[in-house]
């Protein structure tokens, strides 16, 4: 199925939204809003913020937005946003740092709103290698935790691919031919390059192959 012939999630949401197209767009994006958020310091109370307010103002903006996917615009126009929020939230810190009368975290170290208000320029020269790395570690959550696909094939996977282990001792481990890891490893990884474009491209996910 080409791109001409699968309409775009993002067409279906701005020509006549449903509620199902909404949960996709949630289920698709919030495991990389959320993990952005984390990365650029905020706690799991910023991050659920950050997270509910980008959703916030997609629903409200999405109509004005002039999508090409062939340009990857859409990855920058929701990069934009989500890092506007975190900036909301970092000021938010900041600003409940300057008024609160709360002590200092034990220990005598910063307090989460402290470090928080203090990370802005450290972070914000790094947002598209965070966003990428966001991208990929949900990526990577969908495609290890895919009912369809065996839980051998995901345990070769993560053996040689996320723990680096030798192709030679993951074979000799699961009595597989060498050859056969290195498929299982490619076939994995395509899979996790595809949904990561189509999270950039802002397109509906294409279902995995069933394995035989």
């Amino acid at each position: 199925m080409d791109l001409e012939t699968r309409l775009s999630l993002l067409n279906r949401l701005k020509q006549s939204p449903a509620e199902a197209d909404w949960r996709q767009f949630y289920d698709k994006y919030h495991g990389a809003i959320r993990s952005f958020a984390r990365k650029q310091g905020a706690d799991d109370h910023a991050a659920d913020d950050v997270l509910q307010e980008t959703m916030m103002v997609v629903m409200r903006k999405l109509n004005g937005f002039d999508y090409d996917a062939r340009q990857g615009r859409f990855r920058n126009w929701l990069l934009t946003i989500v890092s506007f929020k975190v900036r909301e939230a970092r000021r938010r810190a900041h600003v409940d740092r300057l008024l609160s009368m709360d002590a200092p975290a034990a220990e005598g170290g910063e307090s989460w709103h402290e470090r928080f208000a203090s990370e802005e320029s450290q972070a914000d020269g790094n947002l598209e290698a965070t966003w990428r790395q966001s991208l990929l570690e949900a990526a990577l959550k969908v495609v290890l935790t895919d009912p369809r696909t065996r839980p051998e094939t995901v345990a070769v996977f993560r053996a040689c691919a996320l723990e680096g282990r030798p192709v030679a001792e993951v074979a000799a481990q699961f009595e597989l031919k060498e050859n056969a890891v290195y498929q299982i490893k490619n076939r994995m990884m395509a899979r996790v390059t595809e949904l990561i474009t189509s999270m950039e491209e802002g397109q509906p996910d294409l279902p995995a192959p069933a394995e035989s």
